[in-house]
């Protein structure tokens, strides 16, 4: 083999290493940590808008809650502060299928119309394509009535440690679940546009295991 081609061999190898290097360092400065998901301040900067006209925003506080609309405020990545108002007469029949009862804790994702009233900002919001939750999982399961008879998580909002467990009847993608466990999630609900009959409306997807605690 000649020494030119010698060369450009080693020079071959040198740069793909060297961009392998690269690569894997970009992927770990994107990587979350468990301690920035807990840094809510850290956490809602490191989401990316998926349109530019989109609000990425941290639920602070619930004005109303009912069937018909919800009214909350949310804490933009800006650091301003939003009355969000959502319900189905805004959204329109095209997204309608995205309104998800919100909790404290929630990041959203908000579009829709601005305003300013009496010095507050406001969003008529028109489409809400996911939310982002923090939720803690009991460390066991219990039989529940499904479309069948299922075994169901129990699960609450992280932020509302308090509140009673509610029955989760469809699983949670790439979570795989151990008794005697609790553990502290943070998952993304995505809404279902046309779902089965009698199955969930949200499609809900594993994003970190935040803390995993034996129990027993």
């Amino acid at each position: 083999m000649s020494f030119i081609r010698l060369c450009t061999l080693a020079l071959i190898a040198t740069s793909s290493l060297a961009a392998c290097s690269s690569y894997e360092q970009a992927s770990m400065n994107n990587k979350i940590s468990v301690s920035q998901m807990k840094d809510s301040n850290t956490f809602i900067h490191s989401i990316k808008p998926s349109h530019s006209d989109a609000i990425i925003g941290q639920v602070t506080g619930i004005i109303l809650q009912n069937r018909e609309q919800q009214e909350v405020t949310i804490v933009a990545q800006d650091g301003q502060t939003y009355i969000a108002d959502i319900s189905e007469a805004n959204f329109g029949q095209k997204n309608a299928h995205q309104i998800q009862q919100l909790a404290i804790g929630d990041y959203v994702e908000v579009m829709g119309d601005l305003s300013q009233v009496d010095s507050k900002r406001q969003i008529t919001v028109q489409a809400m394509p996911y939310v982002l939750r923090k939720i803690i999982i009991a460390d066991h399961q219990v039989d529940c009535v499904g479309v069948a008879l299922q075994s169901c998580l129990l699960t609450k909002p992280a932020e509302q440690a308090n509140s009673d467990w509610q029955y989760l009847y469809s699983g949670i993608e790439g979570f795989d679940f151990e008794p005697n466990y609790e553990y502290t999630l943070l998952i993304k609900n995505t809404p279902i546009s046309n779902p089965l009959a009698d199955a969930s409306s949200i499609d809900s997807k594993l994003i970190k295991v935040i803390e995993k605690k034996k129990t027993k």
